[in-house]
């Protein structure tokens, strides 16, 4: 058997490479709108989440569906930083850097129910990315959801679980003066049995053994809840 030259074989493997790298980009192109979608569903089921919006069926809709059910019961709008509502924008128009902020607003029946602004900021390993529902009174937190993040399992990622997230709802976000924006802080079992009864509103368990990513949940409910407080005042006023 005649033995191929080296310059064949070379020719060989760039042709198998160029055909497998053109497969691999035709087939990420082909699905890159089915991945845009699935992502934009994803948040839209989080914002439903952190809302509590009172249907649960939306749960099992198809995405159509859910797309349809989403625009009724949920508004969106932007703000400036001094909470004023800015016309002819979308949360999808914004670049980073502006000072622009995205808010969904739940209603019923034409009452609103609740308010929910996007949150992110570094965990452990990762940003985290949810939503925090806001009760229409502006003064408790109703519901949160992360929805992304890469912090280690069993651990840190333990703030995807309904465990987790159900200890923020009812607690207070501002001081028992209702003066002073006070974002509720992740902290040890041990140190929060000896807190006084009236500071029970601020607090919440962090999660055993994953003490940074706790943290960054701490810095995440202040940053965000920092940029929405303009807002949140004209609310409760």
């Amino acid at each position: 058997m005649q033995r191929q030259s080296d310059a064949y074989t070379l020719l060989f493997a760039v042709i198998i490479c160029v055909i497998c790298s053109f497969t691999v980009t035709l087939c990420a192109e082909g699905l890159r709108s089915r991945q845009e979608q699935n992502v934009s569903l994803d948040k839209k089921k989080n914002i439903l989440k952190a809302a509590h919006v009172q249907s649960q069926s939306w749960q099992n809709m198809p995405p159509a569906e859910l797309l349809d059910f989403f625009d009724q019961k949920i508004g969106v709008v932007v703000l400036n930083p001094k909470g004023d509502f800015v016309n002819g924008i979308k949360p999808e128009d914004i670049k980073d850097g502006e000072q622009l902020y995205p808010l969904y607003v739940y209603k019923e029946q034409g009452a609103i129910m609740a308010y929910c602004l996007p949150i992110q900021g570094k965990g452990l390993w990762s940003t985290l990315k949810g939503y925090l529902a806001i009760d229409a009174d502006a003064k408790t937190i109703r519901g949160i959801t992360f929805y992304a993040h890469k912090e280690t399992p069993g651990l840190g990622a333990e703030i995807e679980k309904e465990w987790f997230q159900n200890n923020f709802t009812g607690k207070s976000i501002w001081d028992d003066k209702e003066q002073v924006l006070r974002p509720p802080k992740l902290v040890k079992a041990v140190v929060k049995k000896r807190m006084k009864p009236q500071d029970e509103p601020y607090y919440v368990d962090s999660i055993t053994g994953a003490t940074m990513t706790s943290q960054g949940v701490s810095d995440v409910l202040d940053k965000e809840l920092n940029k929405y407080e303009p807002f949140l005042k004209k609310v409760r006023k």
